[in-house]
């Protein structure tokens, strides 16, 4: 009577362990979805790209079991299971930062001849907010959508000082700081902006053409950073091909895994190392 009395509590503890854990995940993914609809939501009305989340969340749930079991059923290692797993579950975030990064280089690659034509209106006569929806006008792409999302903001209420700060939020790059700061400063003290727009459109472009000619000459040491890094994973998957049984114990002894570790954090050091030494900051 004793042993069933033990082994009932035992199920009924197991049952509610259970039960907890699988709440508790069921929660902890609920919150994961609300955030990554809302994240990606957020980020695509940004770049003013609208679609249903809806939809990402079934294809990003999709890759999350899919490409794991792809993996699996291939007789892949566990460790690379793992990793893709890790991977997918990454991907979105890296994506829209890449996607964000594309916006910026492509506002900053047209602000040159932008306020160059804002520059020009304003010496012609115009003032500052015809100037710039003259510009919005005849611009395509990010920029021009920025700066009408600004002029909609002014219109609907918002001060000029407000409209600037947001577009700069929006935009997030030290060569839109330095347009908004310099309308700033000529709003509160006064000054010819259309002659410092020119000056600064001037600038910007010399800029842009010393970034180009840094990231020419610097192209082959990112290349060979590329290589350096990927070098052993892609001799380490060959071997897994030609040698299976050889590369077996790197992933299923405690020794592999410990030279695998070193693998990845020396590879870690050097690729952060190569990356230093190449980027250069004008």
């Amino acid at each position: 009577m004793m042993l069933l009395t033990i082994l009932g509590l035992l199920f009924m503890s197991g049952g509610l362990i259970a039960y907890t854990m699988m709440d508790t995940g069921s929660d902890a993914w609920v919150r994961h979805s609300n955030q990554f609809t809302e994240t990606a939501e957020e980020n695509l009305e940004r770049m003013f790209m609208f679609t249903d989340t809806r939809k990402l969340l079934i294809i990003y749930v999709g890759a999350m079991f899919l490409v794991p079991l792809f993996l699996y059923i291939m007789d892949f290692s566990w460790v690379f299971i793992i990793l893709s797993f890790a991977a997918v579950f990454q991907f979105p975030k890296m994506y829209f930062k890449r996607l964000a990064k594309k916006r910026a280089d492509a506002i900053n690659f047209a602000l040159p001849d932008s306020l160059a034509q804002i520059s020009g209106a304003m010496r012609a006569g115009s003032t500052f907010i015809s100037a710039v929806q003259a510009m919005v006008e005849e611009q395509k792409g990010p920029i021009s959508q920025e700066f009408s999302l600004m002029l909609r903001e002014q219109r609907m209420g918002a001060r000029l000082e407000e409209a600037l700060d947001n577009l700069g939020e929006r935009v997030q790059t030290e060569e839109m700081d330095l347009v908004i700061s310099a309308a700033l400063i000529s709003q509160d003290v006064g000054g010819n902006l259309a002659e410092i727009f020119a000056r600064l459109s001037e600038t910007l472009r010399k800029k842009m053409e010393m970034e180009g000619k840094i990231k020419a000459l610097t192209a082959q040491g990112i290349l060979q950073g590329y290589v350096v890094t990927a070098l052993p994973f892609l001799i380490l998957a060959a071997l897994m091909v030609i040698e299976p049984e050889a590369t077996r114990p790197m992933f299923t002894s405690i020794l592999g895994w410990v030279f695998l570790f070193i693998i990845m954090v020396m590879q870690v050091i050097g690729g952060t190392m190569i990356k230093k030494i190449v980027a250069i900051d004008v």
